[in-house]
């Protein structure tokens, strides 16, 4: 195999001097491996056995190498490919020797989920920009996987793409034979310019990884190091039109209450719907849909959140979630997990109002915004990547009715709302990036809804500066402009993102006349993003007070100043015991624009393979008293106090049939607060295409100063109200996966769910909440209320999936819901609580969806 070093062409070396003047972009390419595909001579045949002419004059890739466990080196064995194509498709033929057949594991799951099996990947570069990619894999049994990378590394999993392999096994080894539609891939030249590509193998009993070319684990990025294959001649335009028309029958069950003659049970329904896919240019797709319906996602984990910021919970819908990378403008990450401007689950949010019912009357509220219609726009136009959405969500109206049905009327709970993206980046050669963003909500509001934002508008610049392939600079700016009534803009200044109605905080002020609230956010980051040891962060980043996004994005608090910095120090080269391990350090500040502190903390912890495979790690954190400004939901700020904590988890070889996984933390202060949660987790997999997964959560949170609610006397006094709680939280999470074969299998999910809380100590906030001793902070207060809670809760949802054929399914849907809150008694007994979970009344939804891939 030859490989080649390649100048940039004079005119993109001129082009990017000019742009980018203070990062030289390299005058060379760095050497790249080189395949080449061949013009197929007869007709291809997808069977797994190679007996085309075709590929008797495909020139052979083999020089795989080790990625892990031992990069660089000789892999443990031999990988041979050959690549050819014809008018429609791009075929691939991967040999995987082993020298010990008997031993290579196939895996029987549904498509797209991952298992310790052997499996044979294509990566294809078909844009060949460096920084996207398609990857389609298969494992030896034939469960297929598809992803999408982008942006050099990132992938998407819920991309899927139509396309065909077939593999086989013999004394050798195993086989499989790829058949890639043109139509599923986007291509910049179809003249037979290069492409990236990339093919890997994953040995399961081994746990190793080889790649062509080496596709390094020190390196920054990933779809940057594919090597080139030439050849390729598109001998017609791919098909470029797909639609996926659905039809969905289904039953809704639910509880009704006597003399209500807005509900029915059974509720039967039904509803039609379209996808479509349109190729608008090789490098732009149009995705569209009208009346979606995702009745098959799984539901959310049920939490009971006593914080004042809002709970986070990950999309879901395939429509969202497919191509989700284009439109990400991060603010805010911790671990990986990011929020900002663009947060998809805003659009079909639950309604935000409610019925306003009378004495003896029901009501009726949808659970959810319905979309009316939505379509986005991704790919790339030269340099830039693209992407835009576009949505419109359905006014819902809340029935209420007195008893026997009289005094019907409706109330708008929802209005009309329409949401916008656009979202661009301009990508370099050198791999940086600098990108813009705009977002709008705009709402059709009515009497009812006035008390929401009519208009918001979002709209930032972020950035990705290569200083060299090791070092970065990062960072975004945004600004937010929000309109609306003074109920509105009075509600929103009040809400605990932002508190401007704080009796100590003298450099905010609530305007209870303001139609409007602006502000702006930003960060800045330096890092090492590369190299074989270390790796390191510095980040700097503000909000405004005024600064909001959560109309169309995430966003748990304004008004902060936040720095952290970390180091990490890391060995990828096995030893004799271990595979690999990690040491990190990092430290953390953050204040409010008044300059108080609301946080100062550090954390060192470590993460450890074995060459076993089996892992472990731990942390420790030490934390100074932190001001909480937004525990008193709009009242003073109170000082908390330092604690320490730990955690750690440990994992069992998942390669066996019968794994363990265990994690849990414990914090705690001086003056009686306490959290701790243990998280044992259990997978069996009793044959190749059964898998049970079984895990518990036990969490004890045992905090003295919990605020309860803030009570205003007669006197217009406002109490701010704490007492100490004594919660148990105990979950567990059921997962039962059967596979009959690739395309036919069945998910079972249920989580039993109790969370009891019990208080005590009733004390309001004194004269001096931020008083250095813990006992000056609080004086006694009569509290009558009602706080005690004991929370149960039940969810399943069981799923039939049929790939009948290619890009077509069928599901079978059955859901349930239980839900119970009793106020009695905030007490948790394990055998009463889960006992009572399933004698409370259900709701049910049983569904039956087809769906029919058409390629025009």
């Amino acid at each position: 195999m030859l490989t080649t070093l390649r100048l940039l062409p004079a005119a993109l070396l001129a082009v990017l001097t000019a742009a980018v003047p203070a990062v030289a972009a390299p005058p060379v390419r760095l050497v790249l491996a080189e395949a080449t595909a061949v013009a197929a001579t007869d007709a291809m045949v997808v069977d797994g056995v190679f007996d085309e002419a075709t590929w008797d004059s495909a020139p052979k890739v083999a020089e795989f190498v080790q990625r892990e466990p031992a990069e660089g080196a000789a892999p443990s064995h031999n990988t041979e490919a050959r690549i050819a194509f014809d008018d429609r498709a791009l075929y691939v033929a991967i040999r995987a020797f082993d020298a010990e057949p008997d031993r290579i594991v196939g895996i029987l799951t549904r498509r797209d989920q991952g298992s310790p099996s052997d499996w044979l990947k294509v990566v294809i570069d078909s844009y060949f920009d460096r920084r996207s990619a398609y990857e389609f894999a298969v494992n030896p049994v034939g469960v297929k996987r598809d992803r999408y990378y982008f942006n050099d590394g990132p992938s998407d999993d819920s991309w899927d793409a139509v396309w065909d392999v077939e593999v086989a096994r013999d004394e050798d080894g195993w086989r499989a034979e790829f058949r890639i539609p043109f139509s599923q891939l986007r291509f910049n030249n179809t003249d037979g310019g290069p492409v990236g590509f990339a093919i890997i193998r994953e040995i399961g009993r081994l746990n190793e990884i080889s790649t062509w070319p080496l596709l390094s684990r020190n390196a920054n990025g990933f779809v940057s190091q594919f090597g080139e294959m030439q050849g390729i001649r598109l001998g017609r335009t791919p098909q470029r039109f797909e639609l996926m028309p659905y039809s969905l029958g289904k039953l809704n069950t639910a509880p009704i209450d006597d003399g209500n003659a807005l509900a029915h049970s059974p509720d039967p329904g039904g509803s039609i719907g379209l996808d479509m896919k349109y190729a608008v240019t090789p490098g732009l797709t149009l995705t569209a849909t009208v009346n979606p319906d995702f009745g098959q996602v799984e539901a959310d984990p049920a939490v009971v959140n006593l914080e004042a910021a809002e709970a986070f919970f990950p999309e879901r819908r395939p429509f969202f979630v497919e191509g989700s990378g284009t439109f990400r403008f991060n603010m805010d990450c911790n671990d990986g997990s990011c929020t900002g401007l663009f947060y998809s689950r805003r659009i079909g949010r639950a309604p935000q109002g409610s019925a306003d019912t009378e004495d003896g009357e029901f009501s009726v509220t949808p659970d959810i915004a319905p979309i009316l219609g939505a379509a986005k726009l991704g790919g790339r136009i030269g340099n830039f990547s693209v992407g835009a959405i576009t949505a419109l969500t359905a006014q819902q109206d809340a029935a209420i009715a007195g008893a026997q049905g009289v005094n019907r009327r409706t109330q708008v709970v929802e209005p009309l709302t329409a949401y916008n993206v656009v979202r661009a980046r301009r990508e370099y050669a050198n791999q940086s990036a600098l990108g813009v963003m705009f977002t709008s909500a705009n709402r059709q509001l009515t009497a009812d809804t006035d008390f929401l934002v009519g208009n918001a508008v979002t709209g930032g610049i972020d950035y990705d500066w290569r200083l060299s392939r090791r070092y970065n600079i990062t960072g975004f700016w945004a600004g937010s402009r929000l309109s609306g009534s003074t109920e509105a803009i009075t509600r929103l200044q009040k809400n605990n993102v932002h508190t401007f109605q704080r009796p100590d905080a003298d450099y905010t002020e609530l305007d209870e006349t303001a139609t409007t609230m602006s502000g702006h956010a930003g960060s800045i980051a330096f890092g090492k993003i590369a190299g074989d040891r270390t790796r390191f962060n510095s980040f700097f980043g503000y909000k405004t007070p005024g600064f909001d996004s959560n109309d169309l994005g995430f966003q748990r608090r304004a008004d902060e100043q936040t720095m952290n910095n970390w180091f990490q120090y890391r060995d990828f080269v096995p030893s004799r015991f271990v595979r690999n391990w990690n040491i990190n350090f990092n430290q953390w500040a953050g204040w409010n624009f008044g300059g108080d502190r609301m946080n100062l903390g550090t954390n060192i912890n470590t993460h450890w393979t074995w060459t076993n495979n089996y892992s472990a790690g731990m942390g420790v954190n030490l934390n100074a008293a932190p001001l909480r400004d937004r525990i008193t939901r709009g009242g003073a700020a109170v000082l908390g106090n330092a604690n320490r904590s730990v955690w750690f988890y440990a994992n069992t070889d998942n390669r066996k049939a019968l794994s363990f996984s265990y994690n849990g933390f414990y914090e705690s202060d001086r003056f009686g607060t306490f959290r701790g949660e243990i998280n044992p987790w259990i997978n069996l997999r009793p044959s190749s295409a059964a898998m049970l997964s079984a895990g518990l959560r036990w969490f004890t949170n045992n905090d003295d100063a919990q605020w309860v609610e803030n009570v205003t006397d007669d006197d217009d006094v406002t109490h701010n109200v704490f007492g100490r709680i004594e919660q148990k939280t105990v979950s567990m999470t059921l997962r039962f996966n059967y596979t009959l074969t690739p395309n036919l299998s069945v998910q079972t999910y249920a989580e039993p769910f109790v969370s009891a809380g019990d208080y005590s100590n009733f004390r309001e906030l004194s004269d001096n909440p931020r008083a250095e001793a813990y006992a000056d902070r609080y004086r006694p207060y009569d509290y009558t209320g009602d706080a005690d809670f004991n929370i149960r809760s039940f969810r399943t949802t069981n799923v039939l999936r049929w790939e009948y054929k290619p890009g077509s399914q069928f599901f079978v849907v059955w859901q349930q819901g239980r839900f119970e809150d009793i106020r009695d008694f905030g007490s948790f007994r394990f055998n009463r609580d889960f006992g009572g979970l399933f004698t409370t009344p259900s709701k049910n939804v049983f569904l039956v969806k087809f769906t029919y891939w058409v390629n025009l």
